[in-house]
């Protein structure tokens, strides 16, 4: 059955709000848990993301996080001859922010860095 509607795994009511950080907050995001390092061979800071937990990039709310901005990319596009559209890959190695609410905790974030494969 073909049908238009899809069902939106953000929408459930036990998964926790996530949503993609943008580039140029991740470093300040991910400074609190001492993810800035210097690197060796250049001596320059850097964010070192691949200690982060990963999350595939097939997974169903990565799937429907790129869909929601792709659509909103397009939305763009067709407004404005101007837009530059999304990369191809835009997705990978970018950061997840996971924020889960809990009675007793109150609200706690989780990072979670995109790839391809395991």
């Amino acid at each position: 059955m073909n049908s238009k509607f899809k069902f939106n795994v953000l929408n459930h009511h036990l998964v926790p709000h996530q949503e993609i950080v943008p580039v140029e907050m991740e470093e300040e995001e991910l400074a609190p848990w001492g993810l800035i390092q210097m690197d060796a061979e250049t001596g320059e800071t850097r964010l070192a993301k691949e200690l982060l937990p990963k999350i595939l990039i097939t997974d169903p709310v990565v799937q429907t996080i790129k869909e929601m901005r792709e659509l909103e990319d397009a939305k763009k596009a067709a407004e404005d001859p101007d837009h530059v559209p999304l990369p191809a890959g835009w997705l990978t190695d970018r950061v997840v922010k996971v924020i889960r609410k809990s009675p007793s905790s109150g609200k706690t974030y989780a990072y979670r860095l995109i790839v391809e494969g395991s």
